[in-house]
């Protein structure tokens, strides 16, 4: 009887709904058709408004439908299969095409950026909005927004010739001659630079502008009465900037991880310079590893002929861009419940 009423409720709730967009399409034709001065001119700004949010979605979905229709193949065959999301071997010469591999690399290396580039970027955040002095604000802010500007390819030249000789020539051999830090299982194993920590480390690089910019305004758009009350209260400025202000921006800050993973997840050239493509799971930092934006670029152009080969490299653009909605969705929920706790909206 309960399953009875709530669908009869759900059935009434979608008639609803159907009957205002009815009424309100019947409202536009009649407009269009009758309106003069403002309310016409008002109508068709909405729709000029409205094509191009629309045109956003239907682009959305039509990719994600080519993704999904050029992945078939892959995923009914004898020698795929939904399986190939977990299986760690890759070797289409043997019919082997499991992406498991290149899942483990970029969640790898995206862990290590969001581990180094998030608190940086948040402390970087938190001295420009709280404590950074007038004449160096703008100059500071400017700078950041340039690092945004750089080409990724100049990251990744840089990290090849700096930093990757950085960690085999002085990083590798400090840690794993410390006895403090020589026996940790990240530590292990010998490199010639080209590694998951280079990798990581760039993308932590890469992603600062975003998170620096983000949280900034996220931190700039906390009330200034919020920081004199907090002041007039007794709490010093640091207590001021750590426990009221970063609390009351905290959606913003949230949002601005939560982007700045699918940049972490989407990023190719810079981390193709520096991984060592190496086809294995890393289990060290110092070990190379293979990232699934990687395998498109080098791949794509040999495996296009053959159609499983080809089919599977689709599944794995087909991943990376569930993660990037997913992430997208994530931090607007975020930004959403953070404004409604808050009593925002």
């Amino acid at each position: 009887m309960a399953g009875q009423k709530s669908d009869d409720f759900a059935d009434e709730e979608a008639e609803d709904v159907f009957s205002t967009v009815v009424a309100r399409v019947r409202h536009a034709a009649w407009v269009l058709r009758y309106g003069r001065g403002g309310a016409r001119a008002d109508l068709l700004g909405k729709i000029g408004l409205f094509i191009p949010a629309l045109a956003s979605v239907l682009i959305i979905v039509l990719i994600l439908t080519f993704l999904w229709y050029e992945s078939m193949p892959i995923l009914t065959s004898d020698v795929g299969g939904p399986a190939i999301f977990l299986e760690p071997e890759w070797d289409p010469n043997r019919d082997l095409y499991g992406i498991g591999v290149f899942i483990a690399g970029s969640l790898a290396c995206t862990g290590i950026a969001i581990g180094v580039g998030v608190p940086l970027g948040i402390g970087a955040a938190i001295f420009l909005s709280e404590f950074c002095p007038e004449k160096l604000r703008a100059p500071l802010r400017m700078i950041v927004e340039m690092m945004a500007a750089v080409p990724s390819i100049v990251y990744g030249l840089w990290a090849y010739v700096v930093m990757v000789p950085w960690i085999r020539n002085v990083f590798a051999p400090s840690v794993q001659s410390n006895p403090l830090t020589a026996w940790i299982p990240l530590f292990q194993g010998q490199t010639n630079g080209l590694s998951l920590l280079a990798g990581g480390t760039i993308l932590a690089i890469m992603l600062l502008p975003t998170v620096i910019s983000v949280s900034d305004d996220a931190l700039r758009s906390v009330p200034r009465t919020l920081r004199e009350a907090a002041l007039a209260l007794g709490a010093s400025e640091s207590e001021t900037a750590r426990k009221v202000v970063l609390s009351a921006a905290l959606p913003g800050v949230g949002a601005a991880t939560v982007l700045s993973l699918g940049r972490a997840v989407g990023e190719t050239m810079a981390v193709l310079m520096v991984t060592g493509n190496s086809l294995q799971i890393p289990y060290s930092l110092f070990d190379p590893c293979y990232v699934m934006t990687s395998i498109i670029t080098n791949q794509l152009g040999y495996a296009y002929i053959f159609p499983l080969w080809r089919s599977a490299l689709f599944a794995v653009a087909l991943v990376l861009m569930l993660m990037s909605i997913s992430f997208t969705a994530m931090a607007k929920i975020i930004m959403r419940w953070g404004s409604k706790t808050r009593g925002i909206v």
